[in-house]
């Protein structure tokens, strides 16, 4: 009886190693399909961000192809009206200007035009 309350425990034993070896792969690869679906989200999630590009159908004087792009767009330069000059409070003003002049000196918007060989096209 001792032999086969051994050979038992040895068979339940073996068994179990195997199943575990042939389980424990496919729990990592399910594991990896989920962080792959979740860079998908965040990559979803990425290029939603900001506007959406223009349709340039019929915008290039009949260039082909004519394709939406990004451009830096041109700051305006108007500056105060006669008669129509507000008073800022001091508070929004830095104590430092070169920390001012820094804090923007870097932002450059971007606008939607339509291109087509050399020329740029508003949409």
């Amino acid at each position: 009886m001792n032999s086969l309350g051994s050979y038992l425990l040895y068979t339940i034993t073996v068994v179990t190693a195997v199943l575990h070896l042939l389980l424990s792969p496919a729990s990592c690869f399910s594991q990896q399909q989920g962080s792959d679906s979740t860079r998908g989200l965040l990559f979803e999630e990425k290029t939603r961000l900001g506007s959406t590009p223009p349709s340039c159908h019929n915008k290039c004087n009949e260039c082909h192809p004519c394709m939406a792009v990004q451009v830096p767009t041109l700051p305006s330069h108007s500056g105060p009206r006669l008669g129509l000059t507000a008073t800022v409070p001091m508070e929004f003003f830095e104590s430092s200007p070169s920390t001012a002049a820094n804090r923007y000196s870097n932002y450059k918007p971007l606008g939607w035009k339509c291109h087509c060989g050399d020329h740029f096209f508003n949409p």
